[in-house]
């Protein structure tokens, strides 16, 4: 493959949001300036990515993968929740497990099952009418890592500007309040023209925060396939938080 046959390879194989989506880069930043003073960089907590001044939030955790075959041996991809496998290996479901410790079975074995990397695609489906309610607006905002490596060089090329964060850096696209699904890996941030809600992502996490309204919350925590528990903000967010289900030794 020439060099040229390559660009022209990757310039189709690679993620641009005005091929089969509704979204928009956005060069006015304006929009996400709000996010930044409401975090605690340098914290290891919520508030180290999701903003803070919210009346509650949850922690939504990104399901355990199984893959199986179906009866014409395709693979399927099978869910479990963090609950359900912190309840199978004896420990506590609660705001701040982590992986290492409810994947672990009481002979100390560690589950070869990972989370997925972002939101399934039932908890898209369970989460969006929750968050339509709780917002008056039908527009959505983006804020989405620079550092995915299938972004379109054309379209993300150096004249389109960044958040710049702490940690990270960023762009801000637009579009409906429901594109959360045409992005190639989930959105960092997402909220609507309102700011009535915010969910935030960290690309290092296996879940997502969602900061809202109370009623909100509520609604959200009480969905089983979202697998949501209320946290806040200041509670840790770092390896080793899981103090209830971590072996002392």
């Amino acid at each position: 493959m020439s060099e040229a046959e390559y660009e022209q390879w990757r310039d189709e194989n690679t993620w641009d949001p005005s091929r089969g989506t509704n979204l928009v880069i956005e060069t006015d930043l304006a929009p996400a300036a709000w996010i930044e003073p409401l975090l605690l960089p340098g914290s290891f907590e919520v508030r180290m990515t999701t903003p803070q001044g919210f009346d509650a939030y949850a922690r939504v955790f990104f399901p355990f993968v199984e893959w199986t075959r179906d009866a014409n041996g395709e693979p399927v991809e099978q869910h479990i929740r963090w609950k359900d496998m912190a309840q199978q290996n004896g420990w506590t479901a609660h705001a701040l497990m982590e992986q290492e410790t409810v994947s672990r079975n009481p002979n100390g074995e560690v589950d070869s099952r990972s989370p997925r990397s972002n939101l399934s695609p039932q908890q898209v489906d369970a989460l969006l009418p929750i968050l339509e309610r709780h917002t008056s607006s039908t527009k959505g905002w983006f804020v989405f890592w620079d550092g995915f490596g299938d972004l379109n060089e054309r379209a993300f090329n150096g004249s389109v500007p960044k958040l710049h964060h702490p940690m990270r850096e960023y762009y801000l696209l637009s579009g409906p309040l429901g594109s959360y699904g045409e992005f190639p890996h989930g959105p960092n941030y997402w909220w609507p023209d309102d700011r009535a809600w915010c969910v935030s992502t960290d690309t290092d996490f296996a879940w997502s925060y969602v900061a809202g309204s109370a009623s909100c919350i509520e609604e959200l925590v009480a969905v089983p396939v979202l697998d949501a528990i209320e946290t806040k903000p200041q509670n840790p967010a770092h390896s080793g938080m899981d103090v209830i289900n971590n072996d002392p030794d």
